[in-house]
């Protein structure tokens, strides 16, 4: 349905920091030599700044050195007396510059208000990009541990307060097949909990703990630094049963025995990594790799299939494919992403498959994803703009729904 999406591409995105009266020089943050910009080059503004005005498409006139050059009102063949424009004096600006901006337009008229089509690509490229919400995996270090019971997913050789975050999705990796299961969303990263021991008893198999034993996790991994009544540092035990505050076994599986413990007096402290989910996980795991992902802005860098587009994280910067998925926001899972259309009545709905003017909602009957490129079913058609929206049949005779997209 429809043509692709276009992409807008530019050869660079400068940042302005200064431009001088005095010799006409816009200075940049960048490179330009490791850029490739050079004499000629169209750019663009973001904003007004120097005696440029923002939106206003002027042409590098001759790059100085790597983070300067003059600019020319006109393309070069028009200016044979290399006449630069007249700057004012800026310093410490942080103005965007778009050089060499291709495919930013629809392939009809542009700059009138009905003009219909959106364009992907970078959000930072001057002009109206297609903004969406994305959610890329990472591998997480580590191996988890959780139950279906519990709201807290246990780690060894973790590091949950330096990986994750409030509204991180976590989800455990199958060995075999690779697939992923979605096991929550962390409310709280927690992070290693650390308590001091002071003896270890063999009646009843106690660690007597000075600081609170109830703030560890049962069933989930702990360790020690040190040796104590039969137990070792660098082995993996469990936490079994929290007697109370100052008193808890541990046995060498989830759920299993109490580990026999000697009578010893000696310091160790006992840690255990912990992340809170917002409730209960939805899936058990024991000792599995897990990848975790944060939503945040994205744009898209290419159309891969119907629901599958190489996206790009606008804070991480990291890049991957993702699937259009019917969640909102707040519950995107690993490697999915959401675009938002709104209709002329102000309802909004998640855009199922994106194209360059037609394009498919999620109806009230769809699936939260769909996988693969296959034929779309319970799809609503409709044309898309970054213009307002419009009813059918209330403009132009249009068949479908005109719909607004959100955009950069």
């Amino acid at each position: 349905m429809g043509r692709p999406l276009k992409i807008a591409k530019a050869q660079a995105i400068l940042t302005i920091t200064d431009t001088t009266a005095a010799t006409g020089y816009v200075t940049v943050s960048q490179s330009l030599t490791n850029l490739g910009v050079i004499a000629g080059m169209p750019f663009v503004t973001a904003s007004s700044t120097g005696g440029l005005t923002g939106g206003t498409t002027y042409f590098i006139l001759q790059v100085i050195d790597p983070n300067n050059f003059t600019v020319s009102a006109t393309q070069l063949s028009a200016n044979p007396n290399y006449t630069a424009v007249t700057l004012s004096d800026t310093t410490s600006t942080t103005v965007s510059a778009s050089v060499g901006v291709v495919d930013s337009g629809f392939n009809n008229p542009d700059g009138v208000s009905n003009t219909y089509g959106v364009v992907g690509g970078n959000t930072a490229i001057y002009g109206n990009q297609v903004l969406c919400r994305v959610a890329i995996g990472v591998n997480g270090t580590g191996t988890i541990y959780a139950e279906d019971t519990s709201n807290v997913i246990g780690g060894l050789g973790t590091d949950f307060a330096n990986t994750l975050s409030a509204g991180s999705v976590i989800a455990s990796v199958d060995s075999q097949t690779g697939n992923l299961t979605t096991l929550g969303f962390a409310d709280t990263v927690t992070g290693y909990v650390t308590i001091e021991l002071s003896d270890a008893t063999a009646t009843g198999n106690f660690l007597t703990s000075v600081g609170n034993a109830q703030t560890l996790v049962a069933n989930l991994p702990v360790t020690l630094d040190a040796n104590l009544g039969g137990l070792t540092t660098g082995t993996t035990y469990f936490v079994k049963d929290i007697v109370n505050a100052a008193a808890f076994t541990v046995s060498i599986i989830p759920g299993g025995s109490n580990v026999a413990l000697s009578n010893e007096s000696a310091t160790a402290n006992a840690t255990q990594d912990q992340v809170l989910l917002l409730a209960n996980s939805l899936a058990n795991a024991s000792n599995t790799n897990f990848v975790y992902a944060d939503n945040e802005a994205g744009f898209i860098v290419r159309q891969k299939g119907k629901q599958k587009y190489l996206v790009t994280g606008a804070t991480s910067g990291l890049t991957a494919q993702c699937f259009t998925a019917n969640l909102a926001n707040a519950n995107l899972t690993v490697n999915t992403m959401s675009i938002i259309a709104t209709y002329a009545n102000t309802d909004t709905v998640n855009v199922q498959s994106l194209s360059d003017i037609d394009s498919e909602l999620f109806s009230a009957t769809s699936g939260p994803i769909a996988t693969g490129n296959i034929v779309l079913a319970n799809a609503t058609p409709v044309y898309v703009t970054f213009n307002g929206a419009v009813a059918a049949n209330t403009a132009n005779g249009l068949v479908y729904d005109l719909v607004q997209i959100n955009a950069s």
